[in-house]
């Protein structure tokens, strides 16, 4: 149930690419650098003042893993990573790969916690393959062939154990990649 409940907070994450479809570059990275600078200011009151982070917890904890109580939170890497993405990517790679986070990152959790039985480093192959299924539909609608390379890259970024918040890597590496893509 705990994972149910916090995979819905990352829909509150389609706002971004949302935003981005319906509007133009400059009100979305206004929206997206206003939501950077407020999650930081956040972070650094709730990491500095632990009055001001039991507050913070008290409201969102039944949406956060225990270890974000005392380090940076996911949605705070969520919008750097979304500053990073509008701000270097094209806009349909952009939303790629914030869709690929979104959408792909959440059913790889429900999926993997819920029928995951082959592991694979932490995570489940089950919970891999849903990600990909997912990532690879948006990304041939939105890029063809460019946009399932890069949902193969949102899958592995996903899955392999790397000390950096998925929520950074999968939008910005799986980004990187299409861009690069489709400059050559």
């Amino acid at each position: 149930m705990f994972e149910l409940k916090r995979k819905l907070i990352h829909f509150l994450g389609l706002s971004v690419p949302i935003l981005y479809c319906c509007t133009s570059w400059e009100v979305t990275i206004v929206f997206v650098g206003i939501a950077v600078v407020s999650a930081v200011l956040i972070e650094i009151g709730r990491l500095r003042w632990p009055r001001f982070n039991d507050c913070i917890f008290c409201i969102i904890g039944g949406y956060t893993r225990e270890h974000e109580q005392k380090k940076i939170t996911g949605a705070t890497y969520y919008a750097v990573a979304a500053l990073v993405a509008v701000g270097l990517f094209s806009k349909w790679v952009a939303i790629s790969g914030l869709l690929f986070l979104t959408l792909g990152d959440a059913v790889a959790a429900l999926v993997g916690t819920r029928f995951g039985r082959h592991h694979v480093f932490e995570k489940s192959a089950e919970g891999s393959l849903a990600c990909f299924s997912v990532c690879a539909v948006g990304g041939w609608i939105l890029l063809g062939w460019v946009g399932v390379l890069g949902a193969a890259a949102a899958t592995i970024i996903e899955l392999l154990p790397i000390p950096v918040d998925d929520n950074l890597r999968i939008p910005v590496v799986s980004g990187a990649l299409m861009e690069l893509l489709l400059v050559f």
